[in-house]
């Protein structure tokens, strides 16, 4: 028979023998997975605040650039109670600054009309007593004069006396007018010096002139207690100042609060496409709600699965090729991360599920080049599309995989 033939044996020996360097032929020049999918992470976008969406949201599937709006949220039961009493504070504040502000002016004018009066009656004080003061010095000249005839009258009679023309009596008399013409003369020397004294004081604005001149002093007082209700009102300006100040910063704090909870708009962060959302035109959101989810397509990764005898073999730097199943395009891609079988897997917003396996297999993750697959946003940048994998092996260690089957068997 034909199947009994020795060519025939031959022939179905190598074709079995081919057989198997095809199918072992992968597992020795590579590594190969077909349970690979193209992932990316998903940034979850919430209610900045509390409120109504105004207008339709972006849709499902839309592009969007970084910073594009994808949603607005209106909330119209803000209360601008807080902002309405800073207002009414500030605006107590500015009246009573105005009030303030013509009380001192009323009494500055004040101020300056007795400043006038005490300048005008320095002038007329001190006018009186240079006056005063002359017509005493002209007394005193008199008085001199008066006290020099009547030194030369005694000096004569006491001459005639002791010729016996003139009696003793007359001389005595000659003698008191004598004394009365010098107490005269000290008189009104006494009295210039004490005229000299008050006009220096007049001068230097010390009115203690004597009975009957209260005016001056009154005056002066008046003027001081005025001074001090200037003083004492120009504080409180200042204060009420310093205060309104203060509130119209709290103002414009509290005007930006209300601004930034009456309405928002939220954006996308960065390029992508809406992944899903969970509200629509006139939706009720809450503040921290999930709104929406987008698509990162910056950064495409691929999950896949390995025995993990193959760990030491598949290191993060390794060069990788990826293929989506049904297109014969490669995609280039490096080994990103390697994680035993028994390692706690990330709790990342992912667009597609992670590998699951209850074998020893490692998991690695591929982080794919830039290509097409990142602006393919009508697609969903292919996410979640299954891929085949392929690392292959710089060099066939032939040896190694004999070594490993051996233990593997023993």
């Amino acid at each position: 028979m034909i199947l009994n033939h020795r060519i025939t044996r031959v022939s179905v020996g190598i074709l079995l023998l081919l057989l198997v360097v095809v199918v072992m032929l992968p597992s020795l020049t590579g590594f190969t997975s077909l349970d690979g999918t193209v992932n990316a992470r998903l940034a979850v976008i919430n209610a900045p605040i509390d409120g109504e969406i105004a207008g339709p949201p972006a849709r499902i599937g839309t592009p969007v650039r970084e910073g594009e709006r994808v949603a607005a949220i209106r909330n119209d039961r803000v209360s601008r109670a807080n902002l309405a009493s800073l207002r009414a504070e500030h605006g107590t504040a500015l009246r009573r600054i105005a009030a303030l502000a013509r009380e001192r002016d009323s009494l500055v004018r004040l101020r300056n009309q007795l400043a006038e009066r005490l300048e005008l009656y320095q002038r007329t004080t001190i006018a009186s007593l240079e006056r005063e003061l002359e017509i005493v010095e002209k007394r005193v000249e008199v008085a001199r004069a008066q006290d020099v005839v009547a030194r030369l009258d005694y000096d004569r009679r006491q001459e005639l006396e002791s010729k016996g023309i003139f009696t003793r009596k007359m001389v005595e008399s000659a003698e008191a007018a004598g004394a009365a013409a010098g107490g005269e003369v000290e008189i009104n020397s006494l009295t210039v010096a004490l005229l000299k004294q008050r006009l220096d004081a007049v001068r230097r604005g010390v009115f203690a002139l004597g009975d009957g001149q209260n005016d001056v002093p009154y005056s002066r007082q008046r003027q001081d207690e005025v001074i001090i209700r200037i003083n004492d009102l120009n504080t409180r300006i200042a204060e009420n100042r310093t205060r309104a100040s203060q509130i119209e910063v709290q103002i414009a704090e509290e005007d930006k609060r209300v601004r930034s909870v009456e309405t928002a708009t939220v954006t996308s962060p960065f390029e992508g496409v809406v992944w899903s959302r969970n509200v629509v035109s006139g939706s009720n959101v809450i503040l921290n709600n999930e709104m929406m989810r987008i698509l990162d397509c910056r950064e495409l990764f691929v999950d896949i699965l390995v025995p993990e005898v193959d760990y030491d073999e598949i290191y993060p730097g390794r060069e990788a090729e990826v293929r989506l199943f049904g297109r014969s395009e490669v995609f280039k891609g490096e080994v990103q991360a390697v994680k035993g079988s028994s390692a706690v897997v990330e709790k990342d917003q992912l667009a597609a599920n992670e590998p699951e396996t209850e074998e020893r297999n490692a998991r690695i993750r591929i982080l794919l080049q830039r290509s097409a697959l990142n602006t393919d946003f009508a697609n969903f940048c292919q996410a979640g599309r299954t891929v085949q994998v392929r690392i292959s092996k710089s060099t066939v260690r032939l040896s190694q995989w004999i070594e490993s089957l051996w233990f593997s068997i023993f």
